[in-house]
């Protein structure tokens, strides 16, 4: 019982200092209210926040940048490389303690625009049409 009342006591520590805006977001979002640690940010302005209270795999998630109201602006892949390992357990160390190694072939991150329709990639193709279509013009001039 000691342990709920403590995590019910931080829950309303961590509701007081969060903006408002946040909560009823997240809320919004999710459907759950949360509470932990801030870890992180990264230079896209997403925070990162822990709590292991939670169950594993419930206890590290990010707040981004811009937040969620009506239309759902973030995406999965707004997280950077640098946070993915730390957020899907690959390790347990952030990039703030142990700092990402850039390599020569790394790219600057780029989100998944995948769902939008004007950002989408359409494959050109390359191949011959399999089936010609009948055009009686081209066949009664010849």
């Amino acid at each position: 019982m000691a342990g709920n009342i403590g995590t019910f006591f931080g829950f309303l520590k961590k509701m007081y200092n969060a903006p408002l805006y946040y909560t009823i977001n997240k809320y919004w979002c999710c459907n759950e209210l949360r509470y932990g640690n801030l870890v992180g940010r990264d230079k896209y302005g997403n925070e990162y926040y822990e709590n292991n209270d939670y169950f594993m795999g419930r206890n590290r998630w990010v707040q981004y940048k811009k937040p969620n109201w009506f239309i759902l602006h973030s995406d999965a892949s707004d997280i950077s490389a640098e946070w993915h390992a730390w957020m899907h357990y690959m390790t347990d160390k952030t990039p703030i303690e142990q700092p990402y190694v850039e390599h020569k072939f790394d790219m600057d991150h780029k989100r998944n625009d995948t769902g939008i329709f004007t950002e989408r990639y359409t494959p050109s193709t390359t191949t011959k049409p399999k089936v010609f279509s009948l055009d009686s013009e081209a066949k009664a001039t010849n």
